[in-house]
Parts: structure tokens; C-alpha cells; sequence
């Protein structure tokens, strides 16, 4: 017999599957594959656009569309109706309200551009209400229905209780817009359509935006034709290369193009251009006055550049509000320092500024983060207790000093991977102008760096989703605003911006959320869980992981499974369209292309190591180099890279011919990404040298950084093991790395350094407990950067001092150029027997001279004073 405690869990078993089974018979839904939208008999132009739009999206997922008359009556049609409006412009939708006892809309209930999505009956006919607060609320309220009913093709299904009340969390949620000049220049891409343009615009207000940075023109007309904002600029002193030599700011790395504010005639023709710019313009909502990247002077008369700047943009601000008073206007602090701001604060303490409306946040804005762009001084004292910081407490100061009828608004950049505001970092932040770095409390994120060998295929622009990284700067930022239009750069960051809007729309979604509502929305449901398993990855697999090196990394497999799997469960209708899935799918064949070229790379080398160990027990001949000589001829494409390649080609020309968008990286896979360079010049000197340092030569292959017993290798540069080194930091190139800066016939640690700039002191290493009655010797690696042109003109420093001690080892020596080699010298014994022994580099007499402004510039720009690679200090 079944005992009493079976019989009890088998009957709650029952229930169970009953509960489900009544569960999944109750939750009704909605089907339909015909709609008629009927706007109020007052609409607006702007709804009866937003309806338009409703009817295009609905008939491009193959559902039959029509717009009824306004007179039409409710509920006796076949068709599945929709009420859509603003109910103050919709008699019968408003009716419908009341007469269900629906709540009214207002501001603050839902809020300003909300919107009801409510299912009710009407003469025994579902009904559907898509009613907004205002003009905008109907467009938000489209882009929900939009995301929640088109899973399948050719019919709209929805719940038959659906109820959603929504606005939005923050009163500016935008971002620009448009094809990048590197998707153009590196990636072939052709030129968007207007069409195209106007769709991918309308593709993030669906999302929740509401304001677009543009210029007057048809896309200016089209945004206010939906009831969207616009916003325009202006830099305060941008004046163009064509002014007077006398005019020109001592911009911060000596730019051209920019006006300084303190010549009289400077300032007046730069209030005349602001004149004649807004004059003739449309009504922009919004007018943001960017302070730095490209702008600024540094000269003694604009000191502290910042006051100089506010109030000459609270001058233009009375030109504009004389032909425009509705614009609110704002300001960046770009690239400002603490003076700077500080003067900002005073002036705006001082009296009312009724001109102005917020204080603007974007890249190099932030006092407690070094970015890109290098703001020259940092707010050290708000780490004392850096709660949430680094991100947040910038803000949170500025809020503090603000006058409380000032906003703060964000310029976030999310568009680039790499060297940016929020994006990896590729060497440790220099010391700006105090010497200040950052303070323990931040490193974590200045330790995400991007993959290695990843960031020698792809742009600073290219094709990425950062969520989870993303998702927490948000977070740590947005509290103290009222909101961002991100700087976006191309089309490449497509999930980033469209993951902002959502966010600004609705902050408390997580990340897991917002991730799968992006993909329910561009792959539909069949292939979007493996889709959003694949954005994950994605972004695990972008990041350096020195214990788990790309060829290790399981993961770029596991991207390229997901996305493939995604793809073969797509319906046809949706893939044949989808440019966005062959993005991904592009990316999961290059990162997949070049694992495989890396892996390769590093075989040969090993076979080569291998057989060079080898020669070592004997003694080796020059014939038999020349035979390992030849095996670097063997490098080709396998057959696997071979089709990894032709498919990312034949996607990127889909892509392209769809929607405007390659990847760039499918054009510049061919790299010497380990440092094969230097192990074939290693053999070719090895093979023209007499057997002792051939010897040498072929040990130093096999056993690279291995300095003997009692002996010491420091490897410099960021995040690498450099025990002994007490002075200078990683060189950060001064500006976005370039590959013709190095070879990359350099081996990695050969491409990564430490240096100093203008400091009396160049880069320094202490060594103690050393043997005081034996001989040592240092090596050193050293090479150096070549600049482009526009920073070449100032960079003198070719050469170096180095000393032991106090004593000389060597005077005015030039480091070559772009590709290392090795300098060795003899440590005096003299200096040793204390068991102690500093090495130190000094700079070149005529580096980092001149007037302040001058050596600011040549530091902004990559200066450096002192330079080295590697060192070995040997005991003989």
C-alpha cells in the first residue's frame, strides 16, 4: 500500500500540473493578421506621422495595415481595431476611458510622454488603446507594441490582457547618428540613403528617444515632423584654420583651427560667426557649447581658460536667445582642469545665470577618472571615501557646486572599444601635470584592457556590444542627471545605443533583461536566447585575460556556435533582411579567423624554439639557420581561415548591400601578431655571427627573459611584472595607438614600455641584496615610437643618458626607431659592493624645453623624456 507521505506528494504533484495546465488555458492571447488604426478626429500632423510610421513597421512584418476614418464606429469591424491617440485629440478614445473607468493620463500618471497600452471590448470585439500623454507618447507607445506583439511573421499576437503604463525615468534621452568615416574609409561601406538615415533614427526613438544632435536640413525637419527634439552646437572659439597667426589659441596639443578668446578681435569675430550661424537657423531645443577636445587655450592671458570660456558663451547665449529664446543652452567642460571648473563655479555662484540651462558631462569631463584626451589636473581629495566612485563622484561634486537652478546632463561616449571615456584602457593612465595617477581605489578600471591581439585587426570604431560593463557605468553615473545623448560615432555600436535608450527609459531593468528584449526585438524569439548568450560572451571574449590568451579562449568558439545556431533558427523572412545578424555573424568569423592565425604563428615559433634548442648541444652552423630560415615561408592560411574569411566576406557584402555596414577588420587580418620579426632578425644575426655570440644569440631564442642565476628581468609597460622599477609608468603613445608607431615585428614585451616625461628624473630601477663581490652586467630593450605628422614637428627626443649610480654608461644614446634591439654595458664593480645598485635613465638636454606652453603641448600629444622596454641586470 502507497504510505500516507506518497500519497501526499504525489496529490501535490497533481495540483501542480493542474495549476500549470489551467494556467497555460487561461493566459489567452490575441491573434491577428489584419489592422486598422484609427487616429482621434483631432490628430495632430504629428500623429497622423507617427501613424504612418505605425502602419509601415506593422506591413513590413507582413501584416495588412489600414487607417480608418475617424468616424468609423468602434468594435464592429473583423479586423482587429486600434484607438490611437492622444485622447484629448480621440472623442472615442476618450469615451472608451471613461466609460472602463481607465484612470486619465497625465504628468504624473503615467508622466510627461507616456503612454496606456490597454486591451478592452467593445461590442464583443477585442479593442486595442494606444493612447499617449502627448504626441510622443504615441510614438513610445508604437515602439512598445512593436516590441511586444511582431515575434512572428505576418501576425500580430498579443496578450488579451495586455495593460502597460509607461514613461519614461529622464527627461533627455538621445544620441547622434550616422555611418563613420572608418566604415567608409577602412570598410568600403556605401552611403546611406536618406531612407535609411530616417530609419535608423526612428529605430532608437521607438526605443525611448527623444532628442538627436543635427544640423538644419531634412533630417532637422523630419525629426520635428514626429514631434522629436533637436539639438545643435556651437564651439565657443572654433573658428577654422583661415584666421590671422596672431588670433590662433594655444590649443592643448596645438591644433589649429580655434580662436583665443583673449584677443579682442579673435573674440568679436568668433560673437560674429555665432550671429550669423543662429540667425539663420531653425529653433534647435537644445544648444550645447563644447569646452575641449580640439578647443581651449592654454595661454596666460585665457588662465584659467574656463572663466574666459563661460563668459564668452554666456555672450553668445544673449545672440542666440535673441533669435531664439525657447533653446536651453549648456555647456561641456571638456578636457578642463580643476581650475578651470573651479572658475566655472565661482561665476555661476555669483549671481544668477537665467542663460544657462546645464552643465554638460562627456569625455573628459570627469576629475576623478584619466581618460583620453588627458585632462591635465584631477580632484585627488574626493577619494577620500569614494562610496560608489570613481564614476559617480565627479558628478556628485558638480551637483554640490552647481547654483540648484542648474542641471547636470551627460555626453556620454559608448562608441568606441578602446581608448575613450568608458572603453578599454591599452597603457596605465600617464601622470598628468602634478604628477597625480590614479589612486588604488580605481584600479580595476584601468586593468581592462582589450585583447592583444583582437586590437591589431579591429578600429577604434568597430563592431562591439559591451553589456554588463555598460550597464554598470549607467548605473553609476545617470543618478545624478537628467539625462544623456551619447556620442556615437557610427553604426557599429548599434546594442550600446540602443541599450541606453531603453535604459534612460526605464533604469531598474537589468542587464539580463535589457539584453534579452534587444534581441526578442532585432532576431525575434527563436534565435534570441542564443543571441543573447552570444552578446555576453562577446564581451568576455574582447577583453585582455593574461592567464587565458586568445588561442585559449574557448569562448570565441563559442560565440561563433551561438551566433551560427541563432541564424539557423531564424525564420527566412526575418534573415533575409537582417544586416544586424550578419554583423555579429562577421565578427564571430574574424575573431574566429584570427585565433587560429595567432595559433599558428605561435607553432612555428615553438617548432622553430624546439629545434633551436637542439642546436645549442652542438655548434650550430650558419647552413642549418638558413635552413630554419625557410620555414617561415610555410605561414599560409589554412584551410578552415580560408573559409573563416570568405564567409565574413560574402556577409560583409550582404551587409553592405542591405544596410550600409561592413566590418573593417575583414580588411586587415594579415599581422605579425607574436613578434616573428625579431626571432627571423634574431636567426639572421645568429647565422652572420662567430660561434660564441651566435651562441648567445640562438640561447637568447629559447630562454628569452631567463638573466641567470642571481641575475634579475624586469619586463615594463602596464600590467607587466616589473618589480624593481621605483620611477616613471607605462607609455601610453599620447594619442590613439597606431600601428606604424612600432613594428610589430617587435615581440610584446618589446612593444610595451615605461618612460617619463619632463621630469628632472627619467624612469629608475633599485635593486638591493645583490652580491657585493660579483660582476653584473644590463641589457636593455629600447625603441621608439614614430609620431604622424601633425605631432612629429615637436618630438625631438631620439636619445637618452643612462647611469649606474652616478656613473655614466652611457651618453646621448639614440633608441632605434619603431623596431627594438639591445644594449648591454658593464656595471662597475664599484658600484655594487654596497649590495645596492640604482639604474637610471636621464633625458636629453633639449627635450621638454621652452615655455610652459609649449612642453604642455609636446607632453598631450606623447612626449616622453625617458624610454625602455625591458632590462636585465646579469651577474657574470
Amino acid at each position: 500500500m502507497m504510505s500516507a507521505f506518497r500519497y501526499r506528494l504525489v496529490m501535490v504533484i497533481i495540483l501542480v500540473w493542474l495549476f500549470i495546465i489551467y494556467s497555460a488555458l487561461s493566459a489567452k492571447t490575441l491573434e491577428t493578421r489584419q489592422v486598422m488604426i484609427q487616429p482621434g478626429t483631432e490628430a495632430s500632423a504629428i500623429e497622423l506621422n507617427i501613424v504612418q510610421l505605425f502602419k509601415e513597421r506593422l506591413q513590413e512584418r507582413g501584416i495588412k495595415t489600414s487607417v480608418l476614418g475617424a468616424d468609423r464606429k468602434v468594435g464592429n469591424d473583423r479586423s482587429f481595431q486600434i484607438l490611437f491617440g492622444v485622447s484629448d485629440h480621440h472623442p472615442a478614445l476618450a469615451n472608451i476611458l471613461t466609460e472602463h473607468r481607465i484612470p486619465e493620463l497625465t504628468h504624473l500618471a503615467p508622466g510627461p510622454e507616456g503612454f496606456l497600452l490597454k486591451m478592452v471590448h467593445q461590442n464583443k470585439q477585442p479593442v486595442l488603446l494606444l493612447a499617449g500623454v502627448d504626441e510622443r507618447g504615441c510614438l513610445y507607445g508604437v515602439g512598445e507594441l512593436l516590441r511586444q506583439g511582431l515575434d512572428h511573421y505576418g501576425k500580430l499576437v498579443l496578450p488579451d490582457d495586455l495593460h502597460i503604463r509607461s514613461a519614461p525615468a529622464f527627461e533627455i534621452r538621445g544620441t547622434q547618428y550616422g555611418q563613420s568615416g572608418v566604415a567608409k574609409r577602412l570598410a568600403d561601406v556605401r552611403d546611406w540613403t536618406h531612407e535609411e538615415t530616417k530609419r535608423v533614427i526612428l529605430d532608437y526613438a521607438l526605443a525611448g528617444a527623444n532628442i538627436f544632435n543635427t544640423r538644419p536640413g531634412p533630417v532637422f525637419d523630419m525629426l520635428k515632423s514626429y514631434g522629436l527634439m533637436t539639438q545643435g552646437g556651437f564651439g565657443a572659439n572654433t573658428s577654422g584654420r583661415d584666421i590671422p597667426d596672431e588670433w590662433h589659441a594655444k590649443e592643448s596639443i596645438g591644433r589649429l583651427g580655434y580662436a583665443c578668446l583673449s584677443v579682442p578681435k579673435a573674440r568679436e569675430f568668433m560673437l560674429e560667426k555665432c550671429e550669423q550661424t543662429f540667425k539663420s537657423s531653425p529653433t534647435y531645443d537644445l544648444v550645447k557649447f563644447h569646452g575641449g577636445d580640439g578647443g581651449g587655450c592654454e595661454c596666460e592671458k585665457c588662465d584659467p581658460y574656463g572663466l574666459t570660456f563661460i563668459k564668452t558663451v554666456a555672450e553668445m547665449a544673449g545672440i542666440i536667445h535673441k533669435y531664439h529664446p525657447e533653446s536651453r543652452i549648456y555647456f561641456t567642460n571638456q578636457k578642463f582642469d580643476n581650475a578651470d571648473d573651479n572658475a566655472i563655479f565661482d561665476y555661476l555662484r555669483e549671481q544668477p545665470r537665467d542663460w544657462l540651462w546645464a552643465w554638460g558631462f562627456g569625455p573628459g569631463s570627469d576629475a576623478t577618472t584619466w581618460q583620453p584626451g588627458h585632462r591635465q589636473t584631477h580632484r585627488m581629495d574626493l577619494f577620500r571615501y569614494p562610496g560608489f566612485g570613481p564614476y559617480g563622484l565627479y558628478p556628485q561634486e558638480i551637483l554640490h557646486q552647481l547654483p540648484p537652478q542648474h542641471d547636470l546632463v551627460y555626453y556620454n561616449e559608448i562608441t568606441h572599444w578602446r581608448y575613450s571615456q568608458h572603453g578599454y584602457i591599452q597603457m596605465y593612465p600617464r601622470a598628468d601635470r602634478k604628477g597625480d595617477q590614479p589612486t588604488h581605489w580605481s584600479h580595476e578600471i584601468y586593468e581592462r584592457r582589450p585583447d592583444q591581439f583582437l586590437t591589431m585587426v579591429y578600429d577604434r570604431l568597430t563592431f562591439f556590444a559591451w553589456p554588463r560593463y555598460y550597464h554598470r557605468v549607467f548605473n553609476d553615473l545617470m543618478r545624478y542627471g537628467v539625462g544623456d545623448i551619447t556620442h556615437s560615432s557610427g553604426h557599429h555600436d548599434h546594442f550600446n545605443q540602443w541599450m541606453w535608450q531603453r535604459l534612460l527609459w526605464s533604469p531598474r531593468m537589468t542587464v539580463e533583461q535589457v539584453v534579452d528584449e534587444y534581441c526578442q526585438t532585432w532576431f525575434g524569439p527563436e534565435a534570441a536566447p542564443d543571441m543573447a548568450r552570444a552578446i555576453f560572451q562577446l564581451e568576455e571574449n574582447l577583453q585582455e585575460q593574461p592567464e587565458n590568451p586568445l588561442p585559449e579562449k574557448t569562448g570565441i568558439d563559442a560565440f561563433y556556435q551561438l551566433v551560427q545556431t541563432a541564424g539557423e533558427k531564424m525564420p527566412a523572412e526575418r534573415m533575409k533582411t537582417n544586416w544586424l545578424w550578419r554583423m555579429f555573424m562577421q565578427k564571430a568569423c574574424l575573431d574566429k579567423y584570427v585565433q587560429l592565425a595567432v595559433q599558428q604563428q605561435i607553432d612555428l615559433q615553438k617548432r622553430i624554439e624546439n629545434r633551436v634548442a637542439e642546436m645549442l648541444t652542438d655548434a650550430a652552423l650558419p647552413r642549418e639557420i638558413e635552413s630554419l630560415l625557410d620555414v617561415f615561408d610555410e605561414l599560409k592560411e589554412t584551410k578552415e581561415m580560408v573559409e573563416l574569411r570568405e564567409t565574413a566576406g560574402r556577409l560583409g557584402q550582404e551587409s553592405d548591400r542591405l544596410f550600409g555596414v561592413r566590418s573593417e577588420g575583414y580588411f586587415n587580418l594579415e599581422h605579425d601578431f607574436i613578434g616573428l620579426g625579431w626571432l627571423k632578425r634574431q636567426l639572421q644575426r645568429a647565422k652572420a655571427s662567430g660561434p660564441t655570440e651566435r651562441k648567445e644569440r640562438l640561447r637568447m631564442i629559447v630562454d628569452y627573459e631567463n638573466p641567470g642565476e642571481g641575475g634579475y628581468y624586469d619586463n615594463l609597460g602596464t600590467s607587466n611584472p616589473a618589480p624593481h622599477v621605483v620611477f616613471g609608468y607605462p607609455y601610453d603613445h599620447g594619442q590613439p595607438y597606431v600601428s606604424q608607431m612600432l613594428s610589430e615585428g617587435n615581440r610584446p614585451s618589446q612593444r610595451s614600455m615605461h618612460f617619463t616625461q619632463d621630469e628632472d628624473q627619467g624612469v629608475t630601477l633599485h635593486y638591493r641584496n645583490l652580491d657585493p663581490e660579483a660582476s653584473y652586467k644590463v641589457r636593455f630593450t629600447l625603441v621608439r615610437p614614430w609620431f604622424q605628422d601633425r605631432y612629429a614637428h615637436r618630438m625631438n627626443q631620439k636619445s637618452q643618458a643612462i647611469y649606474a649610480d652616478d656613473i655614466v654608461l652611457a651618453q646621448n644614446l639614440e633608441l632605434p626607431l619603431q623596431m627594438s634591439d639591445f644594449f648591454s654595458f658593464d656595471i662597475p664593480r664599484s658600484v655594487t659592493k654596497d649590495g645596492e645598485l640604482f639604474i637610471r635613465l636621464e633625458k636629453a638636454p633639449d627635450v621638454a624645453t621652452g615655455d610652459r606652453v609649449t612642453v604642455e603641448q609636446w607632453r598631450n600629444s606623447g612626449g616622453w623624456g625617458t624610454l625602455v622596454s625591458e632590462v636585465w641586470l646579469m651577474k657574470e
